[in-house]
């Protein structure tokens, strides 16, 4: 044995903060998501998201130019992705994960210079037990995306379908947008690279208005360690 060999113990584990269990309706969520996906490849799925939703954007449309109604989506987006975030993702668990990640690392490098073997063969091993803990993170993260693309991928069809993206029809009269450094252009000409005008404006808008949203609410979501 050795001097340090007794402090091989995490001072935190996640198993002692109950996880994030899934309920019926977010494995349906899960399922529903999965079949929108299919609508960017399939036009029958997106002619009948994107007809169903233009029922309610169109009004919207007819009022504000597309440019406008996009920023309108963008912060709709941003805010129920933020608090889906924050009400979703259990942070005391997602917490506990990294704080014990990070004291293994501690004790291994305090470990590895008192040349202590014993130390770091049971630090060793617990993290491999702790290989675990990724997988747990990326439960506790994927079930907020679930209900986020959930209520995204629809508005992304709708916009798809407006566009008539993909050699499809374009369902409306959206006019062009004026960007800064690139100029006046229509909303399916190339922006960045392959990305086409309307996506990129629809990014832009999107993670300045999660930002302001998160800072304006002071809604966290990542954990604190």
């Amino acid at each position: 044995g050795s001097v340090g060999s007794a402090d091989t113990g995490s001072a935190t584990d996640p198993d002692d903060v109950e996880g994030t269990s899934w309920s019926i309706y977010d494995k349906g969520a899960a399922v529903v998501t999965v079949a929108l996906f299919a609508g960017y490849s399939w036009a029958p799925m997106r002619n009948l998201v994107g007809g169903a939703f233009d029922v309610l954007l169109s009004p919207v449309l007819a009022t504000l130019p597309f440019f406008a109604v996009v920023i309108v989506l963008s912060l709709a987006t941003g805010l129920y992705s933020t608090l889906l975030q924050a009400n979703l993702m259990n942070m005391e668990k997602m917490g506990a994960y990294q704080e014990r990640m990070k004291d293994i690392q501690e004790r291994r490098k305090e470990a590895k210079e008192r040349g202590d073997d014993d130390a770091l063969d049971a630090i060793q091993e617990e993290q491999m037990e702790a290989m675990g803990d990724q997988l747990g993170m990326f439960k506790e993260q994927f079930r907020p995306m679930v209900w986020i693309m959930f209520l995204t991928i629809p508005v992304f069809l709708w916009m798809y379908w407006t566009v008539g993206v993909g050699g499809g029809v374009q369902h409306h009269d959206l006019g062009s947008i004026v960007l800064p450094l690139i100029g006046e252009k229509a909303w399916r000409d190339a922006a960045v690279g392959p990305m086409q005008v309307w996506i990129v404006w629809y990014f832009l808008c999107s993670m300045a208005f999660t930002q302001i949203i998160r800072k304006g609410l002071n809604i966290q979501t990542t954990p604190s360690t």
